[in-house]
């Protein structure tokens, strides 16, 4: 076999190794896109979301641990806190145990959107609060109004955001972050 024929068949290998590579079946795009939405992307579902709710980067979301954003709202921790206390009142409703996480996204003019809802045991395996409950914290967090853009590099972008309740027998014990 000459040179020629040899570049030939390692190029041809090489070409169907990438080509079979970047090829996905439909039913692991669908596990892969599940799995990056539950991570953080929240990408806009009309049966969910806002219409009039706009991003002002659709192209880029800062998570919400980049580059230290953290919680950045008016009056920080104490006041999210306050809001939440003296809002969300619930019986004791024995039972209704472990935490329920909210992902949103804040757009640059401090809007926000795409609310996402898990909700969890004490185990971290999946759970169903009393609609109650978990409506009441869903209505709460859609009300606040004190987030603030985050800006970079000059800058003013869109980031994602999540608060963490945890509930024992559906009192409110604690909010995370």
């Amino acid at each position: 076999m000459n040179y020629h024929s040899q570049i030939k068949k390692i190029l041809t290998v090489l070409f169907c190794t990438i080509l079979f590579s970047c090829l996905e079946t439909p039913s692991k795009t669908k596990t892969e896109k599940k799995y990056f939405n539950d991570l953080g992307e929240i990408p806009f579902d009309e049966e969910f979301d806002d219409i009039n709710f706009k991003l002002c980067h659709e192209d880029i979301t800062f998570p919400f641990n980049y580059g230290g954003i953290g919680l950045v709202y008016e009056g920080e921790k104490k006041q999210l806190v306050k809001t939440f206390t003296d809002n969300y009142q619930s019986s004791e409703i024995k039972g209704q145990n472990g935490f329920i996480t909210i992902r949103f996204i804040i757009n640059c003019e401090g809007k926000t959107g795409r609310f996402r809802v898990t909700e969890m045991d004490f185990n971290l395996k999946p759970k169903k609060f009393d609609k109650t409950i978990s409506g009441k914290i869903l209505d709460i967090t859609k009300n606040l109004s004190g987030w603030k853009p985050h800006e970079h590099n000059g800058r003013t972008l869109d980031y994602q955001q999540y608060l963490t309740f945890k509930l024992n027998d559906g009192k409110l014990t604690d909010i995370l972050p």
